[in-house]
């Protein structure tokens, strides 16, 4: 039986470009080390160890990726994906934040790439013309840019990586149909016109119900921000005006918002409420029946899709990473399910 061969310091030093103390405090966890150089020292480590070559670049891809700060355990698990898949292959991965939901402090992240040796850059984006901007300007400097989650309608986008958003709006639509009981109204949480992911789902979500269920009146918007304090002020508000409410779908965050305004006006259960993104917070909403249906996606295949469309841009290989698949989760489920 072959046995599993083991990197010496000296070797992964040299084939990673840097120096055997900075090997020794990744390999050890020593000190602080750049993350860009800690993939480089995994992937120099895992390329001795299987026999593999490393990269057949003289320097891995330079990968960056602009997130929105505070915007939930599913962004920050987002980014730590999309770090660890810069620890094998031939890219590295840096994640930054930037101020959510606001695009000037986007599209400055955007430009300040130029410069910095950065060959792609992606982002969640916002729909803003600033944002626009800022993408036609890394164009012109040879930096491509690649949506993360939510797209952009700009020619300049090399892919949007992320699910059917209409589709996911149409499905939370046909659950919240069937789920329902009594006629009546529903309301539908959203942070408004930036995403262009919020638009879609609610499109989906609208065109489903008048498809089918008839039975379900208006359905009323509410700008929550994307913020669990507005959530709350928002659907709490909504809660007392509308007692025909029948069903409330969260179409972004701040999910906690929402189930500290059902469980403090005692609706809990009388109400289906839908939302996405499965996390530990989530979860626990599905099993106090808080929440009923969470809307799944990967983000584990999320960032495996984002790298790999990036790195085939960059080395001029066709790759369309198509959508992604959209799970459905109820407290039934989600023994076992690794969280998004």
């Amino acid at each position: 039986m072959d046995r599993k061969r083991h990197a010496t310091i000296a070797e992964i030093a040299r084939l990673a470009g840097v120096g055997t103390a900075t090997v020794d405090r990744v390999l050890h966890n020593r000190g602080t080390v750049r993350e860009t150089t800690r993939q480089r020292v995994e992937q120099a480590r895992a390329a001795i160890e299987s026999g593999a070559p490393m990269s057949p670049r003289a320097r891995p891809w330079r990968l960056k990726v602009l997130l929105p700060e505070l915007a939930g355990s599913s962004t920050e698990h987002l980014g730590r994906c999309l770090q660890a898949c810069g620890e094998r292959g031939n890219a590295t991965v840096e994640c930054v934040f930037a101020r959510k939901m606001e695009p000037a402090a986007l599209a400055r992240k955007l430009r300040a790439c130029a410069g910095q040796g950065i060959d792609a850059v992606a982002f969640q984006a916002l729909e803003d013309p600033r944002v626009h901007d800022a993408v036609d300007f890394l164009h012109g400097a040879r930096i491509p840019g690649l949506a993360l989650l939510s797209g952009l309608a700009n020619p300049n986008i090399i892919a949007t990586v992320g699910i059917d958003n209409r589709a996911a709006g149409r499905t939370a639509g046909f659950l919240m149909g069937r789920f329902t009981r009594q006629a009546g109204r529903v309301a539908i949480v959203t942070a408004g016109s930036l995403y262009r992911l919020h638009e879609d789902r609610e499109m989906g979500f609208r065109a489903a119900l008048r498809a089918g269920f008839p039975h379900i009146g208006e359905s009323i918007v509410l700008n929550g921000e994307d913020d669990g304090t507005r959530n709350f002020t928002v659907v709490s508000e909504a809660l007392a005006r509308y007692p025909d409410l029948v069903g409330i779908y969260n179409v972004g965050g701040g999910h906690e918002g929402v189930v500290r305004a059902l469980k403090e006006a005692g609706v809990v259960g009388e109400l289906v409420h839908i939302g996405h993104n499965f996390s530990q917070e989530t979860r626990s909403y599905l099993l106090d029946g808080s929440m009923d249906i969470v809307l799944h996606l990967d983000m584990h295949n999320v960032a495996e899709h984002a790298v790999e469309a990036m790195v085939a841009h960059l080395e001029q290989r066709q790759r369309d990473p198509g959508f992604l698949p959209i799970g459905i989760v109820t407290r039934e489920n989600t023994t076992g399910l690794a969280f998004s």
